[in-house]
């Protein structure tokens, strides 16, 4: 598959879910290594929490005091762990999901390791650590500003992690080379986005049934002694089910990229240009319109 191409929207849809169908061994092998103890850890966390928090809730009467309950509940030291691991996690997904594609690209058709991908997220760690901090920031401020503002900031620097992985971009020049490469494209990143979220979304709800199934048959007191470990089993499947669908995101977002330096730079043709001469030169990809899209 050639990475940097223009595609339509369909296009973009379709090459997200082929990649993701193609590579799934070694792009699952590398999630597991990458993402998968943290994931682990978040999972069993907040299963415990969910499972303290249900069944250690106060009963409504005199000396009922949600808030503090709730403070106790927070504060403590599984909560705290389900928060850190559940901001990291998203973090290493995207960085696994680029590095996959960035390995894959380099080795043109040849395996992609393990080992090669955790190169380059070891490379692109720091940088993309100060980053990601960065557009959180950026996009909570802007979302002050009522919500359309957040909104816009929010599609523009969902390019950030791209450019810091493939163009080895630091977390303070990410923000100019966003907003380059989605000049007249941000509807056609935001649909892209949208799209690809709820086909996350749809194919996380099996992964999410099981715990919200547990959750309220605790909740509402129909199974009260169920063991504790089935919460946490459910938790940890939650949990692993968004690492998935998180990929499969940052898939979407990975090939808009391709596709935006493609329509701003042609990296293809000059490519095929570097190689004429060569024995097996490069395909030249179709140019096509975008459209809307």
């Amino acid at each position: 598959m050639n990475l940097y191409q223009q595609r339509d929207f369909g296009e973009k849809i379709n090459a997200t879910i082929q990649y993701a169908v193609k590579q799934i061994r070694s792009l699952g092998m590398a999630l597991l290594y990458i993402a998968g103890a943290p994931a682990l850890i978040a999972g069993i966390a907040s299963g415990v929490s969910s499972a303290s928090m249900l069944t250690t809730r106060p009963t409504i009467g005199p000396g009922y005091n949600v808030s503090d309950w709730m403070a106790q509940q927070l504060s403590s030291p599984y909560y705290i762990v389900t928060v850190i691991f559940a901001l990291l996690i998203p973090l290493l997904v995207n960085l696994t999901v680029y590095g996959h594609l960035k390995v894959y690209d380099r080795n043109q058709g040849e395996p992609v390791t393990v080992e090669a991908v955790w190169a380059e997220v070891q490379s692109a760690l720091g940088r993309a650590v100060a980053t990601w901090v960065m557009v959180s920031i950026l996009v909570i401020a802007a979302t002050f500003f009522f919500i359309i503002p957040g909104i816009y900031i929010g599609v523009v620097f969902s390019l950030a992690l791209a450019v810091v992985v493939f163009e080895g971009a630091s977390a303070g020049t990410f923000m100019g080379r966003c907003f380059e490469l989605i000049r007249d494209k941000w509807w056609s990143t935001f649909g892209l986005i949208i799209v690809i979220s709820l086909i996350a979304y749809l194919l996380g709800f099996v992964f999410n049934v099981p715990a919200a199934a547990v959750g309220m048959m605790i909740s509402l007191k129909i199974a009260p002694d169920m063991p504790i470990y089935v919460a946490i089993l459910t938790s940890i499947l939650s949990t692993v089910g968004s690492v998935l669908v998180s990929a499969l995101i940052a898939l979407g977002i990975a090939f808009q990229y391709f596709n935006l330096i493609e329509i701003r730079e042609g990296r293809s043709i000059l490519t095929a240009i570097d190689n004429i001469g060569s024995s097996t030169p490069p395909p030249i990809p179709r140019s096509t319109d975008e459209g809307d899209y």
